[in-house]
């Protein structure tokens, strides 16, 4: 059971599950008593299980160098074993999908097909195998909305987490580079070198903050957002871009992502209610 979990990355799958639940509550709506916000919520779950688990099975050879304890790439789960766990769970998203509405299953379904795309092909390209996985990570807020029929107010979220991953995984890349480019990846990292991702990074990252700031001046949030943002969001993008001009340290600028995500989605709600 722990290797499947392993698979599935369950961190990964609470963040999509609470993302739902998040564009609900940007949507106005008491997510405790809305069926079609907790479906959408399993829905991504596992549609994300999924593709966490078919990732690991295209990238157990990068793994064996990156991540030999994955539980494909250290031999505790074979081939078999994650192709019927990624059938398994990814149809049952895409059942749960269909019993909300027809929108919900049309983005589940381009949502599958991105992230088993994405690793099989895109991951090796420069850059668009990055854009796919922050643009599925920002679908997660559509799809939250789309449960319930109100894209308006979960466009910023979505906006927000696009970005965010954006700049999460080209850092992932210089992280992974040395294992990336014994099996031939193309990234940034491996075409242009680390310090190349290092600048993209820091220039995205200084987007993310002008954005967060021209969302509040623009009248699209109030100043609540605002003022988690200067308690949070602002420090931590500040502290990455320290990161990366001082030390290169990848790992800990992912880390400090993850935060800023968590942070963004707090800033939101809070600017919500």
């Amino acid at each position: 059971m722990i290797d499947y979990l392993k698979l599935a990355r369950i961190g990964n799958v609470v963040i999509a599950f609470l993302s739902v639940e998040c564009a609900g509550i940007l949507c106005g709506l008491n997510v405790a008593h809305s069926w079609e916000v907790f479906a959408a919520a399993v829905a991504a779950s596992l549609v994300t299980a999924g593709g966490n688990a078919i990732n690991d099975l295209f990238d157990v050879d990068i793994d064996r160098i990156n991540r030999p304890s994955r539980p494909v790439a250290s031999g505790n789960l074979s081939g078999i074993q994650v192709r019927n766990f990624y059938i398994t769970v990814t149809l049952s998203g895409l059942i749960v999908s269909a019993v909300i509405n027809i929108i919900t299953l049309v983005i589940a379904l381009g949502a599958a097909a991105l992230v088993f795309l994405y690793s099989y092909k895109l991951k090796r390209t420069v850059f668009f195998g990055n854009l796919v996985v922050a643009l599925v990570t920002g679908l997660a807020f559509i799809f939250g909305g789309a449960a319930v029929g109100d894209f308006r107010d979960v466009y910023p979220a979505a906006i927000f987490a696009f970005l965010t991953n954006l700049v999460r995984e080209i850092i992932k890349d210089a992280e992974d580079v040395r294992g990336d480019g014994e099996v031939g990846i193309r990234t940034i990292a491996t075409r242009y070198g680390t310090g190349v991702s290092a600048w993209i990074s820091i220039a995205l990252t200084a987007m993310l903050l002008f954005v967060a700031w021209g969302a509040y001046r623009l009248d699209i949030l109030p100043v609540q957002f605002l003022a988690v943002c200067g308690l949070t969001i602002f420090p931590i993008g500040i502290y990455i871009t320290y990161l990366l001009l001082t030390r290169r340290s990848f790992s800990e600028a992912s880390f400090g992502y993850k935060l800023m995500m968590i942070f963004g989605l707090i800033a939101l709600i809070v600017g919500k209610v």
